[in-house]
């Protein structure tokens, strides 16, 4: 008996620190890249909130909500510089760049959305007040379209606030019964993704707000979720959903239908502890906050 319950913690321990990719040798269609982890030259990561790609400089944007900064690497993930603008950032999360050069950031404890412009050093809240109002707006995670349209997660309304170019209030998308409205992504076409976690479900939206499609529920079943926090969607109009409880990213085509799922739970690189967030570059790269891991992961298709 002694016996069976030594192999069982073996398999068990083993399970956690072997990585991900030797467990799926020939099978995985996902291989883990890299880790970026906090080391003497930044300190340690606190709680990290949001990432943010920059294709035309090559570089990559990590909120740190914890330490009031955003970190900037380069192409190969090395460190750069950070912005606190004098300790005046506070508690940032989502993070986006439009095509004009201009950085949003959310600073959801005051309920602002920053316009920041890194090279002036200079930072200011967009104007809320053509916003028709209910609750105070708490803002989440956000995108930005192909026409620099700015997508805003208003979590207290359950919608999404859209501005245009002009950083002018242009309309909102209601998201009913999106309990938990967590993220919004657009893809290529337009499309406008929204996550809701407590009811475990997807809304694909068309640009005037019309529902397009929904799939997702929560359950313990192949494709299932559990606790979805972040989606994403690829240059091949894949969606990949991460969830935060099952320690994974589940991957459904553009239709919804579930192909498959990648990482488990485990410290070990390509092995996710509460996963948070997720991002994808225009090359493919897959870039997820790995929270209680205190690390961004990053994966790539074989």
């Amino acid at each position: 008996m002694f016996r069976k319950i030594d192999f069982l913690i073996l398999f068990l321990f083993l399970s956690l620190i072997i990585p991900e990719d030797a467990l799926c040798a020939g099978k995985a269609r996902v291989k883990h890249l890299t880790c970026i982890t906090g080391n003497q030259e930044i300190g340690q990561f606190g709680l990290l909130g949001g990432i943010f790609f920059d294709e035309r400089k090559d570089r990559l944007y990590v909120t740190d909500s914890t330490n009031n900064r955003i970190l900037a690497f380069d192409a190969d993930f090395k460190y750069i510089s950070e912005f606190t603008r004098g300790g005046d950032l506070v508690s940032p999360t989502s993070i986006v760049k439009d095509s004009k050069g201009r950085f949003f950031v959310t600073e959801p404890t005051k309920g602002h959305v920053l316009l920041i412009d890194m090279a002036q050093k200079s930072m200011e809240p967009l104007d809320f007040s053509g916003i028709p109002r209910a609750n105070p707006i708490y803002p989440g995670h956000m995108a930005v379209d192909s026409a620099d349209r700015l997508y805003i997660v208003d979590k207290a309304n359950q919608r999404i606030v859209v501005f245009g170019p002009n950083l002018q209030f242009e309309g909102e998308i209601p998201v009913k019964g999106g309990h938990g409205l967590e993220d919004v992504k657009v893809d290529a076409a337009g499309r406008i993704y929204a996550l809701s976690t407590v009811d475990g479900s997807v809304r694909v939206y068309d640009r005037q707000g019309n529902l397009l499609l929904r799939f997702g529920k929560r359950g313990t079943g192949k494709g299932e979720f559990d606790f979805p926090s972040s989606l994403a969607i690829d240059r091949k109009g894949l969606i990949y959903v991460v969830d935060q409880h099952k320690n994974q990213v589940l991957v459904f085509d553009k239709e919804g239908r579930f192909l498959f799922a990648f990482s488990r739970l485990g410290w070990r690189e390509g092995r996710l502890h509460s996963p948070s967030f997720v991002h994808i570059s225009k090359s493919g790269q897959i870039f997820i906050v790995d929270r209680e891991n205190a690390r961004i992961s990053i994966f790539e298709w074989q």
